[in-house]
């Protein structure tokens, strides 16, 4: 204690062993650090390095999805989506990508529906051989942006091939183009277009054909009282579905193979009726003859 009445106390030495404890809980700290410093600044140049391997090959692939876009083979929508995904993969910036996203903005709402009307409009043509009117151009566009914006030129040659106007207007099924070939072209009555299509002709299924009755036999009145029916003409021609057609060709073969067998009855009893006739006749000169010769004889013998 000092002659001034203060009291001197004297702090606690630290040991060695604290010392070293409090050493190393630094160091450690200090190594966390600069793990933290090195692992962030790998990142960043990972990060920086991907970046720009994005920025490279932006370009291109922005070259490929304007490309499949404006020919219809991508929809808008999924076009933005390979974009945005793009984006996030690589980690590019909002202003990376701003100006190919609204290079299809703009290829979607003014490009876009020109080409897309052009290329309806050439299916159209060549499959219905007929321009497509605006109406049915408004249509199929309504129906692609439903399904995303993809120009499906396959489902619409599909869809256009499964109506009525193509059957008609192309040929239709085998089984039609069968018929047109075998019984010629068929009635056809006027079908008014639909959305302003032009009218067409649609096939009722009813053929005109020769029925080629002039070289079916004909039946007498002798021989028709014979048998007991009355036939009336013959026509030229005929009109009807392809089952009355049929059924029609199947009623004169029938007929033409009736008088036929009818006409060979006949022909075969005028004949037996005849060779009878000639028999009978023939006996009875036979006869005769026999009678004048025994008379002749009874004659001459008294002469000898």
């Amino acid at each position: 204690m000092g002659g001034d009445g203060r009291t001197t106390v004297e702090a606690p030495r630290e040991s060695a062993e604290q010392r070293a404890y409090w050493q190393a809980l630094a160091d450690d700290a200090r190594y966390a650090r600069e793990k933290k410093e090195r692992e962030e600044a790998a990142e960043a140049t990972r990060k920086a390095n991907l970046r720009q391997t994005g920025i490279q090959s932006l370009t291109p692939l922005a070259d490929i999805i304007r490309t499949q876009t404006s020919k219809g083979y991508l929809g808008y929508d999924a076009a933005l989506k390979q974009v945005e995904e793009f984006q996030q993969k690589y980690g590019l910036e909002a202003g990376d990508v701003s100006p190919y996203l609204l290079e299809l903005q703009k290829l979607n709402t003014e490009q876009l529906p020109e080409q897309k009307k052009t290329l309806l409009r050439r299916t159209y043509k060549d499959i219905l051989g007929r321009e497509a009117t605006e109406s049915e151009l408004s249509s199929r566009l309504d129906e692609l942006a439903r399904s995303g914006g993809k120009l499906d030129i396959d489902a619409v040659s599909t869809s256009i091939k499964s109506s009525d106007e193509y059957k008609e207007r192309v040929g239709g099924s085998y089984l039609e183009n069968y018929y047109r070939t075998y019984y010629g072209t068929g009635e056809k009555e006027l079908v008014k277009g639909k959305d302003g299509a032009p009218d067409w002709y649609k096939s009722t299924g009813r053929y005109t054909v020769g029925l080629g009755t002039a070289f079916s036999p004909g039946i007498d009145e002798d021989l028709q009282k014979t048998i007991g029916l009355k036939f009336g003409e013959l026509p030229e021609k005929f009109t009807g579905t392809v089952a009355e057609i049929e059924n029609m060709q199947q009623k004169l073969r029938q007929r033409d193979e009736f008088a036929y067998n009818a006409g060979l009855t006949k022909l075969q009893g005028q004949i037996d009726s005849d060779i009878s006739k000639i028999k009978n006749k023939g006996t009875r000169d036979v006869a005769e003859i026999q009678s004048k010769t025994n008379i002749y004889g009874s004659l001459t013998s008294g002469f000898w």
